[in-house]
């Protein structure tokens, strides 16, 4: 069984809360099926894409004024500035389609499929600083 979710599954991002919520409830899902599942030989995987090269950003963007928005935001402001230059930044060099889908080939051919896979470098990174952080909830004390 092979699910996509996003590095939002992993890494919880502002002014992406409820996106992220949604993929941390997929990600949670799978990961407490795996096991139930596995014992009757199925195998469960979930893909993790960074930014791909779509729509996404232009729909965003498609009839809002974002600069009103951000002037509106107060002291969220510079925040959500950053936010969006950095999330803009990340699709100009986004991957594309076909990338993640030999991911997803590859999930579904592998003998021994891992339960987390992720389509990019960068996508392994993202995750990656978080998933070897155990200082980060819940392992905080």
């Amino acid at each position: 069984m092979i699910t996509v979710t996003s590095v939002g599954g992993v890494v919880g991002q502002p002014f992406a809360e409820a996106y992220c919520a949604a993929k941390f409830a997929v990600e949670g899902w799978m990961e407490s099926l795996a096991p139930v599942i596995g014992k009757l030989g199925v195998d469960v995987s979930v893909i993790e894409p960074g930014a791909v090269a779509t729509e996404f950003v232009a729909n965003v963007r498609a009839g809002r004024d974002i600069e009103a928005l951000i002037a509106e935001a107060g002291d969220y402001g510079p925040m959500m500035l950053n936010y969006i230059a950095r999330t803009e930044e990340s699709f100009r060099s986004a991957q594309t389609p076909p990338e993640v889908a030999a991911v997803v080939v590859a999930a579904l051919t592998d003998d021994k499929p891992r339960f987390r896979y992720v389509t990019s470098e960068w996508a392994d990174w993202f995750t990656g600083v978080k998933l070897a952080d155990r200082t980060a909830p819940p392992y905080r004390r």
